[in-house]
């Protein structure tokens, strides 16, 4: 259920947000706070098989990559190691 949320401009000059309950069409509010529910299809939601998945993927982009740059060294016959 997503609520509005007004902000509050507090006396050192920071804002602070205060959820409005009483509002019911969020669709005019400034701030909407979302609760779980609206939020299932977020990546902090994803599953361990999921991060597993996303994380091979961006090893491997990672290690082509890395690949590729060695390649790339051997052909302009750079030996120099103080990276």
């Amino acid at each position: 259920m997503s609520t509005c949320a007004v902000a509050v401009q507090q006396a050192d000059g920071s804002y602070l947000l205060q959820v409005d309950p009483t509002v019911t069409d969020v669709s005019s509010c400034t701030y909407v706070v979302q609760s779980g529910a609206d939020i299932a299809g977020s990546l902090l939601l994803m599953s361990a098989n999921d991060g597993a998945t996303y994380s091979l993927a961006i090893f491997s982009v990672w290690v082509t990559a890395w690949a590729f740059r060695m390649f790339v060294r051997t052909l302009n016959g750079d030996q120099n190691d103080s990276e």
